[in-house]
């Protein structure tokens, strides 16, 4: 048997439904209406008389319209600028009727008072050296922080003889970033520096534990904290083991300084240990200003240091990759050009996707027009690219590499070599460093470039090699001398005796008058758009 089919609702609905329904919308439709009358959006434009197109020269009677337009306009900003003149004058002369009185009267000197002088702007560059001075002196241990692509460059043999110096100070050398070059390229770099101090491979993690936040809603306490996704960190343990095994039973807490050039990560060794954010930590340079002290657990406090001070005398790539400050008014195509002399030229075509390419100006077209750097008229905004070039250089996800030097004469004793290598346990920080190394995730060579360029940095830590900005302080105290003169003048003409005023007075009735007369009106030679044309 055949199954009946089903029948379909029906759409019948009863009268009290339907008009209820209606209502609603009608009030809808009428509550958007006055919303849209209050904002002006349905307001009928005003229609303009226009001219029709078979009327003889409409381009040269539209422009003619136009230009007395704008005479016309010209005419009432003149008019009006003279009315407020006038009126201002008017004021000024019943004001002297009003008063006549208050003039005679002598008024009585006022003792000038001088303005408390602004207090001088600090040179940023002597206020970081004397807080890397400060850590120095204050720690026990100092650790200072090397950029693995480039570490030879990222090293300061002024701070390293500053802290040998002193018997008592340790000193450990910490490659940082050891994700962003090639593995063996790594393994020959800590042989390296095994050498002359003892190194510990470490990888920060980009986004650690963030601050205790308030709870929010029913599921959040008030004691939670929010954890962030991010990549892993290797060494944080390794490295804690090693401090640890520095700390002697006689004190109670050990101190460690943190020592480096600007964005060697600093700032984010210390959040990786404490696995919570207590430092700012940023892609801009020079982001840490002041020393900070932070307490890793109950044997182990960090001190965080802003970056070391470059000395001008060091090469312009040298200036240009380590130096903290970097003002938008250098020249950017410069920078570029320094970078790409060291640079070999395929594995920029490979890493940027651009084609061949002759000399930097080419090179920054290409990559302007590929990221959509544009101007108008589809021009390449080469300044722009040439930024992002030099923004991808500084920052940390980049992969570059240098190759450690065939010679070179170490700064640092052997004796020296071989006391520090007593002090700490090697054979551990050799196991660390293999089992981190294994651990890592490294690029290829051919997806990293290979800088051809690695030189020891130098630093100034002396602040008086510093040079003053004296030209800032000279600036300000003229601009507080004029603002003391001018004040003085103000005072000498309230001043001014009866005899004088008089005499004042006499000379402006003598001047000529002003007439302000509104200017003759223009003729009135408007289109007349009412013409017939039939």
């Amino acid at each position: 048997m055949k199954r009946p089919k089903l029948k379909k609702a029906s759409k019948r609905m009863s009268c009290s439904k339907r008009f209820k329904i209606q209502k609603k919308v009608r009030e809808h439709k009428r509550k958007v209406r006055k919303e849209a009358k209050k904002k002006g959006i349905n307001r009928k434009p005003k229609r303009d008389i226009s001219i029709p197109n078979n009327a003889p020269f409409k381009e040269d009677i539209l422009r003619e319209a136009e230009q007395r337009k704008q005479r016309r306009e010209e005419l009432k900003n003149q008019q009006k600028l003279e009315r407020q003149k006038e009126v201002a004058k008017k004021r000024k002369l019943e004001e002297k009727k009003e008063k006549p009185d208050e003039k005679k009267q002598k008024v009585k000197k006022k003792p000038v008072v001088a303005k408390p002088k602004k207090p001088a702007v600090k040179n940023p560059t002597r206020s970081m050296c004397e807080q890397v001075n400060k850590v120095i002196e204050a720690a026990d241990i100092i650790l200072e922080v090397l950029d693995a692509r480039d570490p030879l460059g990222s090293r300061c043999m002024q701070a390293e003889q500053a802290v040998l110096q002193s018997p008592n100070k340790k000193l450990l050398l910490v490659l940082n970033k050891i994700d962003l070059v090639p593995r063996d390229n790594l393994e020959k770099w800590l042989q390296f520096l095994n050498n002359q101090l003892p190194t510990v491979a470490f990888k920060c993690s980009t986004q650690v534990q963030e601050r205790n936040l308030p709870g929010v809603g029913k599921k959040r306490g008030p004691n939670c904290i929010d954890i962030s996704k991010g990549t892993l960190s290797y060494g944080a343990a390794s490295l804690l083991k090693i401090l640890r095994s520095l700390c002697s039973p006689q004190t109670e807490t050990i101190k460690v300084g943190l020592i480096g050039f600007s964005n060697a990560g600093k700032s984010s060794l210390i959040n990786t240990l404490k696995q919570y954010r207590v430092c700012n930590v940023g892609a801009v340079r020079g982001t840490t200003r002041i020393m900070q002290d932070v307490n890793i657990d109950g044997r182990i406090k960090i001190i965080d240091s802003p970056g070391l001070v470059v000395s001008p005398d060091n090469p312009p790539a040298t200036l240009l990759m380590r130096s903290a400050f970097l003002s938008d008014e250098e020249n950017h195509m410069d920078g570029v050009t320094k970078i790409l002399k060291h640079c070999d030229k395929q594995q920029i075509m490979l890493r940027y996707n651009v084609p061949d390419y002759r000399n930097p100006l080419e090179f920054l077209d290409l990559l302007a027009h590929k990221r959509g750097l544009l101007k108008k008229k589809g021009l390449a905004d080469l300044e722009a690219a040439a930024k992002f070039f030099l923004n991808d250089w500084m920052g940390a996800k980049l992969c570059y590499y240098t190759q450690p030097p065939a010679s070179f004469t170490s700064h640092i004793d052997d004796k020296l070599t071989s006391a520090m290598k007593k002090a700490v346990n090697c054979k551990i920080i050799e196991e660390e460093n293999r089992r981190n190394i294994k651990a890592v995730r490294n690029p290829t060579p051919s997806s990293s470039i290979s800088f051809h360029y690695s030189q020891i940095t130098n630093g100034i830590l002396d602040v008086n090699e510093i040079k003053v900005e004296d030209q800032v302080l000279s600036d300000q105290e003229e601009e507080e001398e004029m603002e003391e003169e001018e004040d003085v003048n103000k005072d000498e003409k309230n001043e001014m005796p009866d005899a004088e005023e008089e005499k004042s007075e006499s000379k402006e009735k003598t001047v000529k008058s002003v007439s302000f007369d509104k200017p003759a009106e223009a003729e009135n030679d408007d289109y007349d758009f009412n013409a017939d044309f039939n």
